[in-house]
């Protein structure tokens, strides 16, 4: 029976062969929320040693999620606290459970010693080493020639140095607005995912505690969801490093916290200012990148 979580884009492989990435939300002792990735299959170009594995997200954001839910072999439980169907895993039906620290030190730090002169380590040299992780195909040995070199990176620190080393180091390697449902309409930049001489990289920065960034659901207990759909034009102070910390979670100028469960929205929480936003709300919490209502996120270029 494992212990303890390792919070949000651990990799997990289920006993039936579902490999999934943890979500970093707050849930009930024993059972572990993710998203579905992989199935096992016939024949792929994803392999884990002699196993070959079919992937089933298309795409990130609730859409891309819930078609990944229909596909997998994950049995979905009702959560009362979020009042929805949860995809949980309990954790006695894990076979493989990887800390992302621990795939990072097991496939790059010792594998290459630390060569400096490889472009992952020049990318990442002024970072805090040991609050690294890498998740996806290369967190599973399953990674082929075209895969994304996904990053796990801890604290606020390292959060904002890497924000920064993609702004400044990264080349865009595409630009969209809709993410599986939640349209988010900002500037095209290479903040968190880009590539770097020859390679593709990503990252998502992680809190060194689930969701302790985040009062409205830090505590599983006292979670509240909001029901009514709302459009709303905010302000947002810039630089709230919540933005940037999975889920997305900063406050506007009043006080209301806003939180995205879609990553990609956090450049635009954590740079700040005239924010219009569609979501689920209640007095105190907006929500984007929801299952229910993906929602909307777009800057504002002037007061509305």
């Amino acid at each position: 029976m494992i212990q303890s979580r390792y919070g949000h884009d651990s990799t997990i492989i289920t006993k039936d062969l579902l490999v999934a990435v943890e979500i970093g939300i707050k849930s009930p002792d024993g059972l572990i929320p993710v998203i579905p990735k992989y199935i096992n299959c016939e024949n792929s170009k994803w392999k884990r040693k002699k196993i070959s594995f079919c992937r089933i997200l298309s795409e990130y954001g609730p859409y891309g999620i819930s078609n990944a839910i229909k596909n997998s072999k994950i049995k979905m439980i009702y959560d009362p606290a979020y009042k929805i169907m949860m995809p949980y895993v309990r954790q006695e039906d894990i076979m493989i459970y990887n800390n992302p620290k621990d795939a990072f030190i097991e496939n790059f730090i010792n594998s290459y010693r630390y060569v400096e002169s490889l472009p992952l380590f020049e990318l990442i040299k002024d970072l805090d080493i040991t609050q690294i992780g890498i998740t996806g195909s290369y967190s599973l040995g399953m990674q082929y020639e075209e895969s994304d070199m996904d990053l796990v990176i801890y604290g606020e620190k390292n959060v904002e140095l890497i924000y920064n080393k993609f702004i400044n180091n990264t080349n865009i390697i595409e630009c969209k607005n809709e993410f599986g449902g939640v349209i988010i309409e900002g500037p095209c930049t290479s903040w968190r995912r880009g590539s770097y001489k020859g390679m593709a990289y990503s990252w998502t920065g992680v809190p060194n505690e689930i969701a302790y960034h985040c009062d409205p659901i830090k505590n599983y207990n006292k979670i509240t969801i909001p029901y009514k759909i709302e459009n709303l034009n905010v302000y947002i102070p810039k630089g709230q490093i919540g933005g940037l910390l999975y889920p997305p979670c900063v406050k506007d100028s009043n006080g209301r916290y806003i939180i995205s469960f879609e990553f990609n929205a956090g450049y635009l929480l954590y740079n700040g200012g005239y924010i219009n936003i569609s979501g689920l709300s209640d007095e105190k919490t907006i929500v984007i990148g929801t299952r229910e209502f993906p929602g909307k996120i777009s800057a504002v270029k002037s007061k509305p």
